[in-house]
């Protein structure tokens, strides 16, 4: 059957398709397990990569239908697969994404020998993760290549440029006092207690529309909201992978379908009406420029559409996990949280206005560095994102192909990885008081590699830094005899499961 399977598209649909009808389910679990055998050895002989000398194969995990190692593996079990994935396979190994080979990447020299030409590379088609992923986000910013992406890049960039965002800065004070507030008459907060996923999730929410959309109505936001159940629950079935994977699943009569077609209609219709408002109101927000190049041909209705849901709830999940977890990590260590509040105090002394803006905007203090370190020891995701390098790479004496994918396993640069002096599992922010950005450049993953770094950074950072800073100066964070230090089940990206006890100072 090998012979033909590279010439058979048919043979391979057929093969998708079996485990989904009734009577394969029988034998399910012995059908999938042949069927997995059978496409790994075709695997293996279509997408060949061996040392130097010819002698010896890349380390492989065994490829299992329909996902692989896809996006259940590396981001709901990411954690747990990478120490498990490293022990067993070494420094650079091999793992598939669907029936797309990645090779992951643990040690720093070998990110550097990748990423070093990063501005040439291509992100993967749908993120090797299927049909459904490229309904929701395949023409996204965030996951388009070559002149595709320098056209979207080029209508979107300039809104999130550092100086731009810093406007922000005001209001990024006020809905965090207002959500603060909220919580301490509604919440638990009044008891002394925040559950941070749960109580801030829709606070960056807000403060991002607030940067896409500028100042929404009350109908506006509540329209707006109405959507978010939809897309969270595609959005969840995508990570899941299966059937999903697969073009002809759009025919199939399942919720996740009648769910997509929702959104897409509701998000559309939303994101029409406000920019139709905003150019009767001669306004121009970041989605003004967008719709414009657009309507200029520089971007396709699908990249401008799944641009917007990148901006807001890609860039939603990353900002909620980073809130939570520096609450998580503050509380648990006093100390740096005494010497956070105390520089924060002293930077707030002063009245002039540029001077706070410079502080919340500064690389060099404690509390950029508690961030990053918090980033550090709880990576968002365990794996980032596939992109291939357009040149052949020799890595650990492995010839890997031009156009093959890559990606980096998190916590093996940012936890197991010596240049952190031997205590990479404590929490310990004045490490990075003591280095510069180009010492660790390869050493650390937050936000990517040069120029596809993640678009939205500068504002993400600012959210994180106005939200520490309110909370600092209003409440004393300690944690409770239940604390867990477990992620949030079933979420793409490491948020905390925990309660943070909270006393008004």
């Amino acid at each position: 059957m090998l012979e033909f399977l590279p010439h058979s598209p048919t043979l391979l649909t057929l093969l998708a398709i079996l485990p989904f009808v009734p009577f394969w389910r029988h034998g399910q679990r012995i059908g999938i397990t042949l069927l997995s055998f059978v496409i790994n050895k075709y695997l293996l002989w279509k997408y060949p990569i061996r040392s130097v000398d010819g002698k010896r194969s890349i380390p492989t995990r065994p490829y299992i239908f329909p996902d692989g190692q896809g996006d259940a593996a590396k981001f709901l079990e990411g954690e747990k697969n990478s120490e498990a994935w490293a022990k067993e396979y070494g420094r650079i190994y091999r793992v598939w994404n669907g029936m797309t080979p990645e090779i992951v990447l643990t040690h720093p020299d070998d990110v550097k020998a990748v990423y070093r030409d990063s501005d040439n590379h291509s992100k993967a088609v749908n993120n090797n993760a299927g049909w459904l992923m490229g309904q929701l986000l395949g023409k996204c910013v965030g996951l388009t290549s070559t002149a595709e992406w320098r056209h979207v890049r080029a209508a979107t960039d300039v809104s999130y440029a550092r100086n731009l965002v810093s406007r922000h800065i005001p209001g990024i004070a006020i809905s965090t006092r207002e959500l603060l507030a909220k919580l301490e008459s509604e919440g638990r907060l009044a008891q002394g207690v925040m559950n941070p996923v749960e109580d801030l999730s829709m606070l960056p929410f807000w403060q991002i529309a607030d940067h896409l959309y500028g100042k929404l109505t009350p109908d506006q936001k509540k329209e707006l909201e109405s959507i978010v159940p939809a897309r969270e629950e595609v959005f969840k079935r995508m990570i899941e992978g299966g059937v999903t994977r697969f073009a002809w699943s759009q025919f199939l009569p399942t919720k996740t379908n009648r769910q997509l077609t929702e959104f897409k209609t509701k998000w559309r219709a939303f994101n029409d009406k406000v920019y139709a408002g905003l150019i009767a109101a001669g306004e121009c927000p970041p989605m003004v420029p967008m719709y414009q190049a657009r309507e200029r041909g520089e971007m396709t209705t699908e990249n401008l559409y799944q641009t917007l849901d990148e901006m807001l709830f890609a860039d939603l999940d990353i900002t909620i996990a980073a809130m939570a977890w520096n609450m998580v990590y503050l509380a648990a260590n006093p100390e740096v949280q005494t010497k956070l509040r105390e520089e924060i105090r002293s930077a707030h002394k002063t009245e002039d206005k540029q001077e706070w803006n410079k502080y919340l905007q500064s690389s060099s203090t404690l509390l950029a560095a508690c961030i990053l370190e918090a980033a550090r020891v709880k990576p968002i995701a365990a794996f980032t994102v596939p992109q291939s390098a357009p040149t052949m790479r020799i890595l650990g004496d492995f010839l890997i192909p031009a156009n093959t994918h890559f990606i980096v396993d998190t916590y093996a640069l940012n936890l197991r990885n010596p240049f952190w002096e031997g205590d990479a599992d404590q929490y310990r922010p004045e490490r990075f008081l003591k280095r510069s950005g180009t010492e660790y450049r390869y050493q650390y993953w937050r936000f990517g590699f040069g120029p596809r770094q993640c678009m939205g950074k500068h504002l993400t950072e600012l959210i994180i830094r106005g939200f520490l800073v309110e909370m600092l100066e209003r409440y004393r964070l300690t944690l409770g005899p239940d604390v867990k230090w477990t992620k949030v089940p079933d979420t793409w990206i490491t948020q905390p499961e925990t309660d943070v006890m909270v006393e008004r100072l």
